[in-house]
């Protein structure tokens, strides 16, 4: 059994709504120490828009329920080689990589904006919403969850740099008008010969079993990561190298931190390595990625008031064009 201690910590965010500065130290010390010794803790106290019960989430779902041409139509490049979806859209990765299963991507429904450096149309994705609805109101819900949860991440962003001793609204100014993502994943149970980046088999011990890997150890790439699952499955490292199981919860999420978040606390945050196995049952999982705007700072946040000249090659539009051409995906 795992020790009390070692348990991912759950921190009550409900101060942090309040307009009562005072009783926010308390809460930025708790996310800070979690970020630090932990690399994540799961959040409760949220405001009733953003607790999701099980008919809500399960119509978000519903988008793999459409027929395959509906969901081919809005396929990204992954999938579709002519698709000029690169970082939006339906993904089947039904033969496996890097992972197994199904993902459907959005971002700010509003135009984005970005530096002009080659590369940069890979990032300018428009929403691909499908030909027909999953159910009456899904894109609307949607759009205004996404919005919900890009203010959330900028709270927990601000109490972050609180922590750190730099400027919360200058770190906060790095995350408005996103290009954060909002991601839906369905995992069904995995064959014995599918191939996990390249791992025949793919199995991992855990709890005392062996159990299929559906998606390879690996840590993202902003700031900070939302996750909902309705089964078992995520783990995350300890900095001590340790995998710890993160449980359902039903009133909050789990939060994880990416590489860009690493970067910008200089490195007192690391970004989080996280895997997800099988347990023989489909598992779906809400990821929400807050990510910077594209003409966002890398560089560590700094203690004025605001950042100073932000060259092209340090925005998050360079780090990702860099990510995606590294890992095969431009």
């Amino acid at each position: 059994m795992m020790s009390k201690q070692k348990l991912t910590p759950s921190i009550n965010l409900g101060p942090l709504f309040e307009s009562k500065s005072e009783a926010w130290a308390s809460v930025d010390r708790s996310i800070g120490e979690a970020c630090e010794s932990r690399g994540g803790f799961l959040i409760t106290g949220l405001p009733p828009l953003l607790i999701q019960d099980d008919t809500s989430v399960e119509k978000f779902f519903k988008i793999f329920d459409l027929p395959e041409a509906v969901l081919y139509d809005i396929a990204n490049r992954e999938m579709r080689p002519d698709s000029k979806l690169t970082v939006r859209g339906y993904l089947n990765r039904d033969k496996g990589g890097f992972a197994y299963g199904e993902q459907f991507d959005l971002g700010p429904e509003q135009p984005m904006r970005g530096p002009e450096i080659d590369g940069i149309d890979m990032l300018i994705n428009t929403n691909a919403w499908p030909s027909q609805e999953p159910a009456p109101g899904w894109r609307e819900e949607l759009i205004e969850h996404f919005q919900r949860m890009e203010s959330l991440g900028i709270i927990i962003m601000r109490s972050i740099a609180r922590y750190l001793g730099t400027d919360e609204s200058a770190a906060a100014n790095r995350y408005q008008n996103s290009s954060s993502t909002l991601r839906f994943l369905r995992y069904p149970k995995r064959p014995d010969h599918i191939e996990i980046r390249g791992e025949k088999g793919a199995m991992r011990v855990i709890e005392g079993r062996e159990v299929p890997l559906v998606a390879s150890e690996h840590t993202d790439n902003g700031g900070l990561t939302f996750q909902w699952q309705d089964e078992p499955g995520l783990q995350i490292q300890t900095t001590d190298g340790e995998w710890l199981g993160i449980p359902n919860i039903r009133d909050g999420f789990s939060v994880h931190l990416g590489e860009t978040l690493q970067t910008q606390s200089s490195g007192r945050m690391r970004a989080t390595p996280h895997r997800v196995y099988n347990t023989g049952k489909t598992r779906q999982s809400m990821v929400f990625f807050l990510e910077p705007n594209l003409f966002g700072s890398v560089k560590p946040f700094s203690t004025g008031a605001s950042d100073s000249y932000i060259a092209d090659e340090d925005t998050y539009a360079a780090s990702m064009i860099d990510t995606l051409r590294r890992t095969g995906r431009a």
